[in-house]
């Protein structure tokens, strides 16, 4: 299916694609199909968010991974979906990048993204305070 390092992008993929044909056999009528398809990828965004705002301990390396898989799953959804991909995992982007912010924008950054939980916000938190070795008052 991919080139991805890591075989949950191909599940997802595996999984989306036989949700989609279950939803084309099913007699449903197009416009729903596309909603349900639609729903389909805010539940994977939401389920990655969750995910990734409960990583104990990660790498540099590790938080590129992250990027690329996202990239490759998105490539391989738009493969098989006539929605646009890219919107929808945007915020899986966003939750991303935010590990790569300088320490005094996180409080800014958690007001500006309400979308994100408290709890998926302090996670991301965390993982950014070990991995960067900041000290317990900051």
């Amino acid at each position: 299916m991919s080139c991805s390092m890591n075989r949950y992008v191909d599940l997802l993929l595996g999984e989306f694609k036989h949700y989609k044909t279950r939803l084309a056999h099913g007699g449903i009528h197009k416009e729903v199909q596309d909603l349900l398809l639609d729903y389909g990828l805010e539940i994977i965004a939401e389920t990655l968010i969750e995910g990734l705002s409960r990583v104990k301990r990660c790498t540099d390396e590790g938080r590129a991974l992250m990027s690329l898989d996202l990239q490759v799953l998105i490539n391989g959804l738009q493969h098989f979906v006539s929605l646009n991909v890219k919107p929808k995992l945007q915020i899986v982007e966003t939750f991303i990048k935010a590990y790569y912010l300088p320490e005094t924008e996180y409080v800014h950054w958690a007001r500006a993204h309400p979308e994100f939980s408290k709890n998926q916000i302090v996670g991301l938190i965390n993982l950014v305070a070990s991995m960067k070795g900041w000290k317990r008052k900051a």
